[in-house]
């Protein structure tokens, strides 16, 4: 097993977890390309087998998944899957249909720029249509796979960042455009694509990721009304990946704009 945690300066260096590898991006060569840059170096330099678990997190990660090194470790340890997630983020999941909603949600154009890739690279996904719960999804790099799934990760992210590296291209020139993050216009439509690449080898593998993280206890809204219909809400995208029932995401729709103008009436209030 090697989990691995990303630093950029003294300061993220100093809060890594003692039981995770640190991973010096202090002087990245390619800055424009954020935690991919360190991930996809590693890969390329050092030998694995397919059965090790590899991971790579954030220097936020105990902040926001409440999780420790050795707690990942020892749920790593006992995973009976390929691919165990440690995404904390069942709102962004849940209000969603898959990751690349959400995306074009914070950043308009997202979701179109993402299909014409997906096309361009002769992809069959149709993200206008896809349903994924949180077996799928899965935010900042938050999971620990086996390696031989990293080679498929690192197979369609290759072919991803050689697209994004045609300076001349339409498509490139737009993937590499500012979009509005974190009050910021330094990062470019390209970095919210990649990170959602884990999500379409899931897709394109039919896998499931096993869940390694407790919502209720990363919840921001607690364990009540909004947690509970969160759950509600990604339990019946789940029921339709299963079943392909238009009933399941009828109720979800429905239930998805209640639960909307419930946090907006909170907002206001």
């Amino acid at each position: 097993m090697h989990l691995f945690q990303i630093f950029y300066n003294e300061a993220t260096q100093a809060n890594l977890d003692p039981d995770f590898i640190p991973l010096d991006n202090t002087n990245s060569e390619r800055p424009d390309w954020f935690e991919y840059w360190p991930i996809r170096q590693t890969l390329l330099s050092k030998k694995f087998e397919d059965e090790e678990y590899l991971g790579f997190f954030s220097p936020r990660f105990k902040e926001k998944t409440g999780l420790s090194g050795a707690e990942v470790m020892t749920t790593v340890r006992g995973a009976a899957k390929d691919v165990v997630s440690f995404s904390p983020f069942l709102d962004l999941n849940a209000l969603f249909l898959n990751s690349f909603y959400q995306a074009d949600d914070k950043h308009p154009g997202c979701l179109a720029l993402s299909q014409e890739y997906l096309d361009s690279a002769g992809v069959d996904i149709k993200l206008s249509t896809l349903v994924q719960d949180q077996t799928r999804i899965i935010f900042s790099n938050y999971f620990v796979a086996k390696y031989g799934f990293w080679k498929k990760w690192m197979k369609l992210s290759d072919h991803f960042f050689d697209a994004a590296e045609e300076r001349d291209s339409s498509i490139a020139k737009r993937l590499n455009a500012g979009t509005h993050h974190r009050g910021q216009m330094n990062y470019s439509m390209k970095i919210f694509i990649m990170e959602r690449i884990v999500s379409l080898v899931l897709e394109l593998e039919n896998m499931n990721a096993e869940i390694g993280v407790d919502h209720a206890k990363t919840s921001p809204y607690g364990t009540g009304h909004i947690f509970n219909n969160l759950l509600i809400l990604d339990a019946l995208k789940g029921q339709f990946v299963r079943t392909r029932s238009d009933y399941f995401i009828g109720i979800y729709m429905s239930l998805r704009k209640e639960l909307v103008k419930f946090a907006e009436r909170l907002q206001t209030n």
